[in-house]
């Protein structure tokens, strides 16, 4: 979704994209958590399928990282370039 976040954020506004995308990381902390307890827990050993869970949730965090900073930049262009500063 992050190449069209800037489509979907003109047409529904960055308020709303900012509850899904809160939603959407809610979602993938809860099933990542689960996740990791499973692995962590069920046994002596630290499994290699932990290995591939942290990669695949430090690639997942790192889109949901563009994600928020695409919606940052998209905000910023509705905010007037020219602002009065207090000196």
């Amino acid at each position: 979704m992050g190449a069209n976040l800037s489509l979907v954020t003109k047409r529904l506004g960055s308020e709303e994209i900012a509850v899904f995308l809160r939603k959407d990381l809610h979602r993938v902390v809860s099933i990542h958590t689960v996740m990791f307890q499973k692995l962590l827990f069920q046994n002596e050993e630290l499994p290699l399928e932990l290995a591939d869970l942290f990669e695949d949730v430090g690639n997942r965090y790192l889109d949901i990282s563009d994600r928020i900073c695409e919606l940052h930049r998209s905000r910023k262009k509705i905010i007037p370039l020219h602002r009065k500063t207090k000196d």
